[in-house]
């Protein structure tokens, strides 16, 4: 009698992810490697930078309509601030020279003079604070609204990339069956299953 082979799945299922994987690696480089998808790419990279750009477009066109001032205006009025600062302690200065200058009979001008300029620099400083709570106020306004720019920008991005990945998924699909069609031409002829021989009396005794 002829030994029979013990079928192994495990073999079989081995054998047949083999073959899958070499043929749906192949396809998927070759895929990859089309211009195409490529410029898909492209495409995803393009539409990250328009994003930017028509935030920052949005945002400070936004701004410039309701009359709040951008990050800009911003950064120009703490500069201002801070130049005033050095003006006024730069004057202070030279009103200390100039008190320790004069002589004591100019003592009741000095001090009528620096109390002036002290109440003036009070009330400067008052401006100020409230000058920039004022711009606090608006920094927060400011980014609160950049933020629900932002979140509708991303949604009309995300809308836009599904869009293209169905495209890209529809186009990659109708090209891997093209292929399946190709393949199966080339390898369109079947095999026949072999009949089973029937035995014969004499044989099953």
């Amino acid at each position: 009698m002829d030994q029979q082979k013990v079928y192994d799945p495990f073999l079989a299922w081995k054998e047949m992810y083999d073959k899958t994987e070499s043929y749906w690696g192949k396809v998927l480089g070759e895929n990859m490697n089309k211009e195409e998808f490529s410029q898909w790419m492209g495409n995803v990279l393009n539409l990250n930078l328009q994003y930017h750009h028509a935030l920052n477009e949005t945002t400070g066109r936004y701004f410039q309509q309701v009359n709040i001032p951008t990050k800009d205006d911003v950064a120009n009025v703490a500069s201002l601030v801070i130049n005033v600062e050095e003006k006024v302690e730069a004057l202070e200065d030279r009103l200390d020279e100039w008190h320790d200058a004069q002589t004591q009979d100019n003592s009741a001008l000095y001090k009528r003079e620096l109390n002036k300029i002290k109440t003036d620099v009070k009330s400067l400083e008052k401006k100020l604070d409230q000058v920039l709570e004022a711009i606090e106020q608006q920094q927060q306004f400011q980014s609160k609204l950049q933020n629900e720019l932002q979140s509708t920008l991303q949604e009309q991005l995300q809308q836009k990339l599904q869009q293209q990945n169905k495209q890209l998924q529809a186009s990659f699909q109708e090209q891997l069956k093209l292929q399946e069609q190709a393949a199966a031409k080339d390898t369109k002829e079947p095999i026949k299953a072999q009949a089973p021989v029937k035995e014969t009396k004499g044989q099953q005794k």
